[in-house]
């Protein structure tokens, strides 16, 4: 008969952790509808972020204007389901956690530079399959998303820069920043 009580016990356990887990991700999902018309806002595609400022909300999500020097936006610009669009919040640095702390956290500043390492675009370059370029953070959301500036002075890394990352902000998750966190990982 225990051994009956114990699996009982367990089957509670796993279903109340269940409900948690639900609710957690519909109070998540609820939260998401939270934003107003004049919130600034980053909207996702592909993690890299556009800044912007919620026009309306529509019914799946919001209307956002992006201004003019806003991009390269590599999604249509119109309307945002909400899952895209996160609330903007600026902060001074950002850590990044791994394994739930069990490994070191990996610390980005505003003014540090930083390598991303991008495949390029053989209509642009057409000598290398990869280019490094280096910038330098100006920004971090608080959702561990960083805008920077460009400072390689190669023509090729401009390039590439301009047509995928320009004025965005790129996840500090990005395969892009690969190599930038393996630096700062050692």
């Amino acid at each position: 008969m225990k051994v009956n009580n114990n699996n009982q016990e367990s089957s509670m356990k796993i279903i109340v952790l269940g409900l948690v887990l639900a609710f957690n991700s519909l109070a998540a999902h609820a939260a998401k509808f939270g934003l107003e018309p004049g919130d600034a806002v980053l909207t996702n595609c592909h993690e890299i972020y556009t800044r912007g400022v919620v026009k309306a909300k529509v019914d799946d999500g919001y209307t956002v204007h992006f201004p003019k020097n806003a991009g390269p936006i590599q999604c249509p610009p119109f309307r945002w389901h909400a899952e895209f669009v996160l609330p903007f919040q600026s902060v001074s640095e950002y850590r990044l956690k791994f394994l739930g702390g069990l490994k070191r956290d990996i610390v980005f500043q505003v003014g540090e530079p930083v390598t991303f390492r991008v495949d390029t675009d053989r209509r642009v370059v057409k000598t290398k399959a990869s280019i490094d370029i280096d910038a330098q953070i100006t920004d971090i959301s608080s959702n561990g998303a960083i805008a920077v500036k460009l400072i390689s002075t190669d023509p090729e890394a401009a390039a590439t820069f301009w047509q995928w990352i320009g004025g965005n902000y790129v996840d500090l998750r990005h395969k892009y920043l690969e190599l930038e966190r393996d630096k700062r990982s050692r």
